[in-house]
């Protein structure tokens, strides 16, 4: 008896963050929940690199190597004649024939890939995490060289042609419905979590993590932000309100990770004209096992960026117990396991530092991050059980019988 098949795609490669730490938590529980269901799972990946880091963890995958005919497709599938000569001539792109000489029943995307366009013939599901560029689409990285369009002619099918949406929040759902009249019936909403590598550094002592911190020549005790050097991540209002606070003579450390797609320049050249190249340590992209001790070193998270309604650094600082400074725009995410700013005013920004200082209040955010926590996981339970049901319909509907 024919099995049905999930190929799970991941494209990602480790230095984007949260993105690839997400899709890794749910590749693991869609490999665990198959198991019980009599369901074959295959993950395929583009990158050789991410088939050492999944063998880490313990799973097996397939690297798929995509060549310049496959890149070909899917620059012709941006145009919409294309549609046309493909249904005529029958023909599918050498990415889905892969998938399928395969046995891939069902493709599932763990990001919002373009590579869903070019699917002729299987059905997908796919992760959308958000629609930022097109809540603020006065960023560069969003708007130049066809960027803007280029997503939203990606997010529109997969939004309206995927089996199953997967996104992280219920205000993505109601704007994916606004936006690309998507069915509602077709979204399940599974909250991120906090990521493997944070969550397995918990077994780590204080030597282990002294060691981290030593490795990087910094002391506990800091402010922390691991992001990508992003012009919408928002690196300038912490500088900002970190001079508002040297001004009125309290002085903080500023620590930051991830890789840098461009912006870190324009990131140093702020530090330099404010005159805080003392107070500012930036370590590039970090060992994902190394995370947790940077989390636990830090008197807070702050997180100033303009993408939401949900990002993955607030969970893990909740994790291990790190208070967390976060923009209101947000506040469904954090509700008040946080101190909120304002993303744009770096006077808000330092009123909450300040705040976050407080023995009073660092021990009240801990009890209410944990709940929080604890909150999100009854939703990803939930989450879970509604796509694990999709999935046993998508199953009958391709080998209709009784299991």
């Amino acid at each position: 008896m024919k099995r049905y098949h999930v190929g799970i795609f991941l494209e990602l490669p480790l230095d984007v963050g949260g993105g690839f730490q997400q899709s890794l938590t749910d590749i693991i529980w869609m490999r665990d929940w198959a198991k019980s269901a009599d369901i074959d799972v295959t993950v395929f990946t583009t990158l050789p690199d991410n088939v050492a880091i999944l063998a880490d963890l313990g799973i097996n995958s397939v690297y798929l190597k995509l060549g310049w005919l496959d890149r070909l497709f899917l620059f012709l599938k941006y145009l919409g004649p294309f549609d046309l000569l493909q249904y005529a001539m029958r023909v599918c792109a050498p990415f889905e024939k892969r998938l399928s000489k395969a046995g891939v029943d069902i493709v599932y995307f763990t990001t919002t890939s373009n590579w869903n366009l070019v699917l002729y013939k299987l059905p997908f599901m796919i992760t959308i995490f958000d629609g930022c560029f097109r809540d603020s689409p006065e960023f560069d990285e969003v708007r130049e060289f066809a960027q803007f369009e280029r997503r939203d002619m990606v997010w529109r099918s997969a939004a309206t042609k995927a089996a199953v949406v997967i996104t992280n929040a219920d205000e993505l759902i109601d704007m994916l419905c606004r936006r690309y009249a998507m069915e509602r019936d077709h979204a399940v909403c599974i909250p991120f979590s906090p990521s493997l590598y944070v969550a397995r550094s918990g077994a780590t002592g204080e030597a282990e993590d002294a060691a981290i911190l030593k490795k990087h020549g910094i002391e506990p005790g800091y402010l922390f932000y691991p992001a990508q050097f992003w012009s919408h991540k928002n690196h300038a209002t912490i500088l900002l309100a970190m001079r508002l606070l040297r001004d009125q003579g309290e002085r903080h450390t500023l620590v930051l990770c991830g890789s840098d797609p461009g912006a870190r320049a324009a990131f140093e050249a702020l530090v330099a004209q404010h005159g805080l190249g003392d107070s500012v340590r930036m370590l590039g992209f970090v060992p994902s096992a190394e995370l947790g001790a940077l989390y636990r070193g830090a008197k807070a998270l702050v997180m100033a960026t303009y993408f939401g309604p949900t990002n993955l650094p607030p969970l893990e600082a909740w994790a291990v117990g790190t208070p967390v400074i976060y923009p209101e725009a947000f506040k469904a995410q954090a509700g008040d396991a946080a101190v909120l700013f304002d993303y744009d005013d770096p006077a808000s920004l330092a009123k909450a530092i300040v705040k976050a200082g407080s023995a009073e209040e660092r021990t009240r955010l801990a009890i209410a991050g944990k709940q929080r926590l604890a909150h999100f996981g009854e939703r990803i339970d939930e989450g879970h059980r509604q796509l694990a049901r999709h999935l046993m319909r998508l199953r009958y509907r391709r080998y209709p019988q009784i299991y």
